[in-house]
């Protein structure tokens, strides 16, 4: 099996937990709709924690790799102008067709300590906006980011399209009193 079916099994898993919720998140469920046997799953993933944490890992790398990817078509890489990229990509978290974030929340309800990872990107990220001129308002600016993508992942999500392109824009706005 190669990391095509890799990513399979973490789609699976992600579809899974979103669509049929926490309870039915089984190894057996995610082979199933991954299209591969439990054995094939388990050589990749020899245990929940190992998949959970799996999850956890593809969205640090994807959420890193959109981020980086914004960057790169910005004339200032300055700390505080990757606050930028950071407040697009939390938006575009809600218009991906499986949200990539449901490990976030297998972790939180199964094993906590598989949000290290994300404890650690977070805690680099905060020394980044640390650096800005305004730090306060770019960890303000953070937060209601989290905010968006969080009500996204659990399904509380109310405002229609135009309100959180506005919302968007209004972030933006804010972080260029933080360059």
């Amino acid at each position: 099996m190669n990391s095509s079916t890799k990513e399979r099994i973490l789609d699976a898993a992600n579809k899974v937990i979103g669509e049929k919720g926490l309870n039915c998140f089984t190894l057996d469920e995610v082979a199933k709709e991954a299209g591969v046997s439990k054995g094939g799953l388990l050589h990749h993933y020899p245990s929940k924690d190992k998949l959970i944490k799996g999850l956890v890992e593809n969205y640090i790398d994807f959420f890193q790799s959109k981020v980086s990817e914004r960057e790169k078509t910005l004339s200032d890489t300055s700390p505080c102008n990757r606050l930028m990229p950071f407040i697009y990509e939390q938006f575009n978290q809600c218009k991906l067709d499986i949200n990539i974030m449901y490990g976030i929340l297998a972790a939180v309800a199964s094993n906590q300590n598989l949000l290290h990872p994300v404890l650690e990107k977070r805690k680099e990220w905060f020394e980044k906006i640390n650096e800005c001129k305004d730090p306060t308002m770019a960890l303000v600016i953070s937060f209601a980011c989290d905010g968006i993508a969080f009500s996204n992942l659990l399904g509380l999500e109310v405002f229609p399209e135009e309100t959180k392109v506005k919302l968007m824009e209004k972030l933006i706005d804010l972080s260029k009193e933080c360059y």
